[in-house]
Formats: structure tokens, sequence, C-alpha cells
């Protein structure tokens, strides 16, 4: 039995959001515990408390031997304003559970859940042993409704209990495919703005124990960047990225300094989690007259193309805020970058990477999109290709059938839901022989669909 303790600044204080005539001095956790990334013998959990000179999470093995502690003190002039934590718990064993509690000045927290995390099984493509089977969920656009700020008229955020249903899935993690909140008009113009969205949002009572259910890893889209369409000439795209970075936990962010992108692994299955705002022109721009149009940036493209040529699993899913594959919406996606797109598939169909699908948030309606070979003459598809579109969880829903999107002809039959909803994915099965199942759930976890794929009608001919 070992016991490792820890002693950290605190990471982040929000003095300008309280002042001590609105907050009593009572210890508590405010937001979290989150589960950010886990490796095989890390994870990093995520929480926000208020009026405590020190936060220490004490954990425990399940059925083990192994048990420590990590304690972070509050170096804040006022520890009675908000201040978030990042806890990177190492020296795990590999592929074991541990539970866990929550210490404010030494004093234990309680939660009504149990509070648990779960370090990553190894698998590597050359094993003999078949990939472990992996269960994951998808989602994007988290409205949570806020009077002081919103629009007149009918409330545009919808209830958000749905996380309530989604936290019983027991997921591995949860992919957030941006607009993970919504910054309004009085956000996005002031450093402040964006910090209080992001502390509200975060503070939702319904979204507490789904966080701490399973890791979290997230992107942006352009409502929790900024401004609505924002682009790389968004003024207070630092403010933003500070903001991203301290309220999620992906174990890395972007290159030099730059972009939120990043990717990880889950037993033959990869992510690459790709940044749509910072390094993009404006999506109005003529593809014509500026032939250079991107929405990557030449940065992240090739990083992108040197992951995607390294990776061997089976599966490899592109993730990012927008529509990649969509060609029949006028709305912002790829389809505003048509050189850039084609260049992506020119490149996964020379190369012979196999096993690539899309997943994408935004359009405030789900669906699943399906590329056959010469399906479109501007395509170079070597193979089926989907894009999975999940939203939105808690934002409005848009009436895609009144839409020139309605009849879609590379819409799989039966995958639209103009409704507040969720997606999981679970891939299973013998190795050579990978089963693939899209599942769609509306908000009281009833399944609206499904659709099962394999491994081997995703590969290079």
């Amino acid at each position: 039995m070992k016991k490792i303790t820890f002693t950290y600044i605190l990471l982040f204080t929000y003095g300008f959001l309280f002042s001590q005539n609105k907050i009593q001095s009572i210890k508590k956790v405010i937001a979290g515990p989150m589960l950010g990334y886990t490796e095989q013998t890390e994870c990093l959990i995520w929480i926000q408390t208020v009026c405590a000179k020190s936060i220490t999470i004490k954990y425990a093995e399940i059925n083990g031997q192994e048990e420590g502690e990590m304690t972070m003190t509050n170096k804040s002039e006022n520890i009675c304003l908000p201040n978030i934590s990042k806890f990177v718990v190492t020296n795990l064993k590999q592929n074991a559970s541990y539970t866990y509690e929550v210490f404010l000045d030494n004093k234990p927290i309680k939660f009504p859940y149990n509070l648990k995390f779960k370090t990553k099984k190894t698998w590597a493509d050359w094993s003999k042993e078949n990939p472990f089977d992996i269960n994951f969920l998808v989602g994007s656009c988290t409205y949570i409704n806020d009077s002081a700020f919103d629009r007149p008229g009918k409330a545009y955020g919808q209830e958000s209990s749905i996380f309530t249903k989604m936290a019983e899935q027991n997921a591995d993690f949860m992919l957030w495919l941006g607009d993970n909140t919504y910054t309004r008009e009085a956000d996005y113009s002031s450093a402040s703005g964006i910090k209080y969205r992001y502390f509200h949002t975060r503070s939702d009572s319904f979204l507490q124990k789904f966080l701490s259910r399973q890791n979290n890893y997230a992107i942006w889209d352009d409502h929790d960047y900024g401004e609505n369409d924002a682009n790389k000439t968004y003024d207070l795209s630092d403010i933003s990225k500070e903001c991203f970075v301290n309220y999620w936990g992906n174990k890395t962010c972007g290159e030099d300094g730059k972009g939120i992108y990043f990717s990880f692994k889950q037993s033959d299955a990869e992510f690459f989690m790709l940044d749509d705002r910072t390094f993009r022109d404006e999506s109005l721009l003529d593809e014509e007259k500026f032939i250079n149009k991107t929405q990557l940036g030449e940065q992240q493209l090739i990083w992108l193309k040197n992951k995607l040529k390294h990776s061997k699993s089976t599966f490899k899913f592109i993730s990012m805020g927008g529509q990649f594959l969509n060609t029949e919406t006028n709305y912002e996606s790829y389809n505003l970058y048509k050189r850039e797109r084609a260049e992506i598939l020119k490149f996964i169909a020379e190369q012979k990477i196999s096993g690539v699908l899309f997943l994408s948030g935004d359009r405030h309606h789900t669906e699943l999109l399906k590329y056959e070979p010469n399906s479109k003459p501007e395509y170079i598809v070597p193979y089926p290709m989907f894009d999975l579109t999940s939203s939105p969880l808690t934002a409005g829903t848009t009436n895609v059938l009144k839409s020139s999107e309605a009849n879609n002809p590379y819409r799989v039959a039966n995958t639209l839901v103009a409704e507040n909803n969720y997606c999981g994915i679970k891939i299973s099965g013998i190795k050579g022989n990978r089963q693939l199942l899209i599942s769609c759930f509306d908000k009281g976890g009833i399944v609206k669909w499904t659709y099962t794929t394999n491994e081997n009608l995703l590969k290079v001919k």
C-alpha cells in the first residue's frame, strides 16, 4: 500500500465574478468533479470550488491496495471567489478502477452519487488479442438559459435533464463537439463576459453527475469561441482559449501555443479533434478569388495529414464543430471550403487510409450522411464515407424539413432527428471484423434510430 501527497498552487481564479456581498463564506463545490482525459497510468480530475484554503482528492483502488491523495492550496487573496483545480493523478495501475473523495479544508464533501474513475487498458495493433470494446457518446450545442442575458420571448434553451439520461448510459467517454456553451452578445464583447458564460454553463445542476461519470474530451465551435460564425479575426480569441483550456481536461492543446486541436486513442479507435475557428478564414470569402481560403490553417492541416498517415487504428474519427461531407448546405460547413475539403479527401484516397469517419455538430438537428465512391464528381471517396452530425443537446432545434436540405439525397434514411438528442457509438467484435454501431437517443433516452457498419466496408480496395 502506498500513499502519495502533492501540493499545487490553484490554477485559476475568478475575482471579477463575485464580490463578498454576493457569496457567503461557505466551503462548497460549485461545479464538478469532472473527469478529463485518462491514460494507462494517470487521470485528470477537474473541480471548481469556493471558500476553501485547500482542496484534496483522496483515491483508492477498488478491490486493490493502491491509494493516495493530492492537495491543491488556494493562494488567492480572497478564497471565497470561484477557483478551478485540475488534479492529474499519476502512478496508477493500468486498467484499474478507483473511487475517490473530495475534501475542502480537510472536511469531506458529500455527493448524491459515487465518484469513480478508471485507467485505460493497453492494446496495440500488433497484439494477437482482440481489441477491447468501447462505448462513447457524442453531442453538441448546450444552451443554458440565463434570463438577464437572453433574447426576449420564448427561451432558446430547453431543459437540461437530458444529461441525467446520458449519465445512465455508463459510457467510457463523451465527445463534446462544439457550442458546449453559448456566449451571448453581452458576453463575447468582453473578457469578463466570456468567463462568466463558461462559469454559468458549467454550474448547471443537471450537468454535474454526467461530467463525473465518464471521461470528457472537447473541441469548440463558434459559440464557445466567440460571436456567431466567428473566425480568426475575433478579437478576444486568446481569452476564449484561456477559458476553454481551464474548463476542459484535454491532455494537449494545439501546437506552439496556437489552437486547441489534439488527438487520443482508445482500443483500436483514434480520434482527431479539430479546431475549426482559430485559423479560419471568413467563410463568405469567394474561393475563386481567395484560392488559399482555409478552415484549418496550414499547420493544423499538416498535423492532420501526418496523424492520419501514421495511424494504424481500425477506425479513425475526424471530429469538428461543423459538417465535413455535406454538399447540400449553404450553412457554415466545409461546403464553404471546397478546395480544402477536396484536398483532405484526396489525401485519404491516395495514401490508402482506411476506416475514416467524420463526427460533427452545430446544425441543431441530427443526421447521418453517407457518400459512396463516385457519388459526387468533385469527391474522391475510396470507400463509403459517413458524417454523423449530433445536435442539439439543450439548444433550440431547427426545422430542416422546411429548408432546401429537407430531401438531402446523401442522408441515410430515417436518421434525421429535429429535437434535443445525443448519439452513442459502440465498437465491438473480433480483430479483423470489428462492428460499429451508431445509435441516436432522444432527451428521454429512447432510441430514435440505429445504424451498423463494419471495418471491412471502410477499406481502400
